[in-house]
């Protein structure tokens, strides 16, 4: 990672975070690459809302994303149209950072049955009201796990297959 790719994110960030908390980078290609620079932004503290859709973003940039000590306040995640399997699903359901999260939206990826049964686990994710796997291949045995989560109680609103 360049010095100056460092501060493209960084002026995509500040020129995209608005005063509402929304910081909306959906389809700029930023990648994994993007994804770990983005994490590592201290202005990230005042996003609540984070819209990274159609960005190539794998699971090595969502392993950064939850690792930030910079995202905890966010109400919503928005990952969706991106590269992510039941190993990136793994790491959202496993970090603390998602404790505030109301709408976590993974539609169109590939987490599958064994990333969704990571999400059903996951304790983290327990405040969450909207959660959207639309077209994530997660099966009945996916679907099921998420159904029957107990974490899951405050889900009013649930896309599957």
């Amino acid at each position: 990672m360049s010095e100056g790719e460092s501060q493209d994110i960084k002026n995509l960030v500040l020129e995209n975070l608005t005063d509402g908390g929304t910081l909306n980078l959906e389809n700029r290609r930023i990648g994994d690459v993007g994804a770990a620079q983005l994490a590592n932004l201290e202005t990230l503290t005042k996003a609540t809302s984070l819209e990274l859709g159609d960005n190539g973003i794998g699971d090595s940039g969502v392993a950064a994303l939850c690792s930030s000590p910079y995202l905890s306040q966010l109400r919503v995640l928005n990952l969706k149209s991106n590269q992510i399997t039941a190993k990136g699903a793994e790491h959202i359901a496993l970090s603390q950072n998602w404790s505030n999260l109301d709408q976590l939206i993974l539609k169109f990826n590939q987490i599958g049955e064994e990333g969704a049964k990571h999400l059903a686990k996951s304790k983290a994710l327990g405040k969450i009201s909207t959660l959207d796997l639309f077209r994530n291949h997660i099966g009945p045995e996916g679907a099921r796990a998420i159904k029957s989560s107990p974490n899951f109680a405050r889900i009013n609103r649930v896309r599957l297959d």
